[in-house]
């Protein structure tokens, strides 16, 4: 949920950036991930509601942003950007690799059964 909410923060910081030497792709990659952020933020919503679907999507959701995260990281950015894209690509990382562990999947089984 910290990542969801990160991500679309730093999308809107993206893409309300209107310096003369930003490049388009930057500002487009901030919508992108405004919207990124919001559907991971609903994802993990009713991931935690139990629903095994919604949680193997964010899980789909989150590795597909850190792919576009690496790609702004390329384009180059400040000492702060680099920061907080290494912030948002650890917690993407962790929250997917706690999500698939078999604790948590017996989780989801028992909340299926409820």
């Amino acid at each position: 949920m910290i990542a969801a909410v990160l991500i679309t923060a730093f999308g809107l910081l993206l893409a309300t950036q209107r310096t003369p030497g930003t490049p388009l792709f930057v500002q487009l990659a901030g919508v992108l991930l405004v919207g990124v952020g919001l559907a991971q933020g609903f994802l993990a919503g009713w991931a935690r509601k139990g629903k095994r679907r919604f949680a193997n999507a964010g899980v789909g959701l989150a590795m597909a942003s850190i792919v576009l995260l690496a790609l702004l990281l390329l384009f180059g950015a400040s000492v702060l950007g680099i920061a907080i894209v290494g912030l948002i690509m650890i917690l993407l990382i962790t929250g997917s690799a706690l999500i698939r562990r078999a604790s948590t999947q017996r989780w989801f089984d028992s909340q299926a059964i409820a």
